[in-house]
């Protein structure tokens, strides 16, 4: 994960969500941490109600040819007009063991490097909403 979404309060990077995640109406400021010092896995949770978390990663290491397509309406709600301002975090399912874990590739959540605004989106490509983390 970049360097640049530290925050100076706590050194823990704040994202503010412009619109809720699905199912979570309620929850717009999240904190993403670090799982491991490997840096491959990370926790976002809700400031709101810290029981409200999600595991995430960034897809290079996984899924290196992985480029979503990010809508224009997308990018206007972030008030982002560069690419190359954009964090891409994938939200994973943990199954009982590493081998049942799996990724959404569907809805990624898009993060605004300078501004931490974010969104997850529902992209209109043909990405699974299941793919697993983990080759078997």
């Amino acid at each position: 994960m970049p360097a640049v979404m530290s925050t100076e309060t706590d050194d823990l990077p704040i994202i503010q969500f412009v619109r809720p995640v699905p199912g979570f109406p309620e929850h717009f400021r999240y904190v993403l941490t670090r799982v491991a010092d490997d840096g491959l896995l990370y926790v976002l949770r809700s400031l709101d109600d810290p029981s409200v978390r999600f595991l995430v990663i960034a897809p290079i290491p996984f899924f290196p040819d992985y480029a979503p397509e990010i809508d224009d309406d997308t990018l206007d709600l972030l008030d982002v007009h560069a690419a190359d301002r954009l964090v891409v975090l994938l939200v994973v399912s943990a199954g009982t063991s590493a081998a049942e874990a799996t990724v959404n590739l569907l809805a990624p959540i898009v993060v605004d490097r300078v501004s931490r605004r974010a969104a997850q989106v529902l992209l209109h490509e043909e990405f699974p909403l299941r793919a697993p983390l983990v080759a078997v």
